[in-house]
């Protein structure tokens, strides 16, 4: 075959596989920050073709050298760990797609916040809760956060479920907002942090975690669910000494012995016992 011909087939498959290779980068570096036509976190691909359609070098400059130029908008990471091949690929795709489309009102709230797929669980900063929170959305309209900290549930709201809003823009440094009314909550305990070891959760084919933990070399399965206007809290412990539990008002067990607001349950009734909690 002629070589005159080889070359522009080599030529159109290099520029497919750079635009292809822009939209595979764009969607897995920026896309979660910057929408083809809205502001979120990040100005949309409209602005940025705006700013640097001719301008590909200054694209890539700034890409891995970025500089706070709005307030109240986080500053953006560098994207040095791509390199400028694959900025400028980004740089032509970000282009194209933008083409035709119109500018968007910007969003200010949570693109999130709706109400939520159930069950749905969500690892995020909330309010009157440590840091290793997570919220779960329960079937129904309940919805409660389980502290990986202290290793017990934290608080239950009844309504839709997160705005993760404030969280986002502020770039990890507010808390998200739960979406309703609370029911029930309780107040970190620091001595049980000492003594716990979250080892993570499992999910059921219905979506539902069970949470996993150590407690005072006791080994704990957790799981949460609703029953009626109740919240119960299915337990399976496996120790050779006696498990106890600080109860509150709300709460009644299915197994063990009280005595001044403390529930004793002996090895062979951890194995399978629940917590109801009742809610107003």
């Amino acid at each position: 075959m002629p070589r005159w011909f080889l070359t522009p087939l080599l030529a159109l498959s290099a520029v497919l596989a750079s635009a292809q290779d822009g939209k595979l980068l764009y969607e897995q570096n920026c896309a979660a920050c910057h929408l083809p036509d809205q502001m979120v976190v990040g100005p949309s691909l409209i602005e940025i073709t705006k700013l640097y359609d001719k301008k590909p070098k200054e694209f890539v400059a700034w890409a891995i050298k970025p500089l706070k130029k709005r307030n109240g908008v986080i500053e953006m990471p560098s994207m040095a760990h791509l390199g400028e091949a694959n900025l400028l690929a980004v740089h032509e795709y970000m282009l194209t797609a933008s083409k035709g489309l119109k500018e968007k009102p910007a969003v200010t709230k949570d693109p999130l916040a709706r109400p939520a797929r159930r069950p749905e669980i969500q690892r995020m900063f909330l309010p009157n809760v440590g840091p290793a929170a997570i919220a779960v959305a329960l079937p129904g309209d309940l919805n409660y956060t389980f502290d990986a900290g202290d290793c017990r549930l934290r608080t239950v709201w009844r309504g839709d479920f997160l705005d993760c809003w404030a969280y986002y823009k502020s770039n990890g440094k507010a808390t998200a907002t739960p979406l309703g009314t609370t029911l029930w909550q309780l107040p970190a305990d620091e001595s049980l942090q000492k003594r716990v070891k979250f080892l993570g959760y499992s999910v059921d084919a219905a979506g539902l975690p069970t949470f996993e933990y150590e407690r005072d070399g006791a080994q704990f399965r957790e799981k949460i669910v609703t029953e009626g206007k109740t919240l119960v809290r299915r337990f399976e412990v496996t120790t050779t000494k006696p498990v106890t539990f600080t109860l509150d008002p709300a709460t009644t067990c299915s197994s063990g012995t009280v005595l001044n607001n403390t529930l004793t349950l002996t090895p062979a009734e951890a194995k399978s016992f629940t917590l109801t909690l009742r809610l107003l």
